[in-house]
């Protein structure tokens, strides 16, 4: 069996962004993709304040079921996929808040009450939808550790950042891997992403699970979809596609528990079974 696996991800699918979801989707099943993970806003909300509930969009909702149906996962993907306000002081979180997730960011700073409302109004929007999540991944891949102490407390079973996967409930570890992401802002971006992303294609070349994160933007500009699409069809020559479930519910050999994870500098020194 290949030890070595792929998730696709296809983010913010929601009423307002469905025309998109829906390309991307039929663009991967082109490439055998038959179970990507969906990473689904229950209430988005635009830069102008219009907000889109899941509940009061049948044709968005019939998507998703039918994509669950067929064996995509379903995960919370924030609330309003919106930040409710500015950052909080100082450099790092001014360019985290206005250049790398360009006002997204909604649960990156946020209080124990204030998660709990916005997870708990999501996945109540998701229930009465029909919907059925077992994670959540933050937009912008950024959440407070309120958040994830919160996540654990509420039975989420697992999370995800740029640059690991979370089990949560004591399951396993923190997977080390990062999630390639193609999204750009203008055409300097775009080829500095395709630059990186190609890097570190390269370097978890050996790890157990590699991430591909697709955005609606990736439709637009230089078409980063494209690339991507292509990248994912000679990753799947090598690797076998999972979704996070999936992932979570194997039962890995030593060898891959090892490559898996342990983070690359500390392999090294990883110890047999």
């Amino acid at each position: 069996m290949n030890q070595r696996m792929l998730t696709v991800e296809i983010h913010d699918a929601s009423p307002a962004t469905l025309d998109e979801t829906l390309e991307i989707r039929e663009r991967l099943a082109d490439i055998g993709i038959d179970r990507p993970s969906l990473l689904v806003v229950p209430n988005y909300q635009d830069e102008g304040g219009h907000a889109w509930d899941l509940r009061d969009y049948a044709r968005t909702v019939d998507f998703l079921l039918a994509e669950q149906e067929d064996g995509s996962e379903i995960i919370q993907h924030g609330y309003t996929h919106r930040a409710p306000g500015p950052p909080p002081p100082g450099l790092a979180n001014a360019f985290m808040h206005h250049v790398f997730s360009r006002g997204c960011a909604e649960f990156a700073h946020l209080s124990a009450r204030q998660a709990r409302e916005r997870l708990q109004a999501g996945r109540q929007i998701l229930d009465e939808c029909g919907l059925s999540t077992r994670g959540f991944i933050a937009p912008a891949w950024q959440q407070s550790l309120a958040t994830t102490a919160l996540l654990n407390l509420l039975g989420y079973e697992f999370t995800a950042f740029l640059n690991k996967v979370l089990p949560l409930g004591g399951r396993r570890p923190a997977l080390h891997t990062w999630a390639q992401t193609f999204d750009a802002a203008g055409p300097i971006i775009d080829f500095a992403k395709r630059v990186a992303m190609r890097g570190l294609e390269y370097v978890s070349r050996g790890a157990g699970l590699l991430r591909v994160a697709l955005h609606p933007g990736d439709l637009y500009g230089a078409r980063p979809l494209d690339y991507a699409l292509g990248r994912i069809q000679r990753i799947l020559e090598h690797r076998r596609l999972v979704t996070y479930s999936e992932w979570l519910s194997l039962r890995p050999s030593c060898a891959f528990w090892r490559s898996a994870c342990s983070p690359p500098r500390e392999r090294w020194r990883s110890s047999p079974c």
